[in-house]
């Protein structure tokens, strides 16, 4: 799948976090860190993690299509930390531009974009997903 496109559906899916979370969470900094965090988390826990083994752009490239693959955890919670922090840093910048829905929307996208181009896609297929 074509890594805008998959862009897109993160997008969607950050977006459905933060309306799932943002009733509890008044703070927009806190609620960036959260939100940045359970994306993470819960794409492992809703085998996003193994679809995007399997499908993600990176990993097409990179493992053999043959093989069926699993997400592994191993480093479910750094990983989930850092994407925190980097909702953090990219939300505080948009933030006086882009409000609630779309910018989480575009937190989502762009670090995706972002992460594919500093191919921390290719390190989570190379670290992470593991034949079946």
């Amino acid at each position: 799948m074509n890594y805008i496109i998959e862009a897109l559906l993160v997008g969607i899916y950050t977006s459905i976090i933060y309306v799932i979370i943002s009733p509890f969470i008044k703070n927009v900094y806190v609620l960036l860190l959260v939100v940045g965090f359970f994306k993470h988390l819960l794409g492992y826990f809703l085998n996003i993690h193994t679809w995007y083994c399997n499908n993600g752009d990176a990993c097409l490239k990179l493992l053999n299509h043959y093989n069926n693959y699993n997400a592994i955890s191993l480093h479910l919670i750094r990983d989930s930390l850092y994407d925190s922090l980097m909702f953090l840093s990219i939300g505080s910048i948009l933030l006086t531009k882009i409000n609630n829905i779309p910018l989480f929307f575009t937190i989502g996208a762009l670090l995706h974009i972002i992460s594919e181009h500093l191919l921390v896609h290719k390190y989570f297929c190379e670290s992470s997903c593991k034949i079946n």
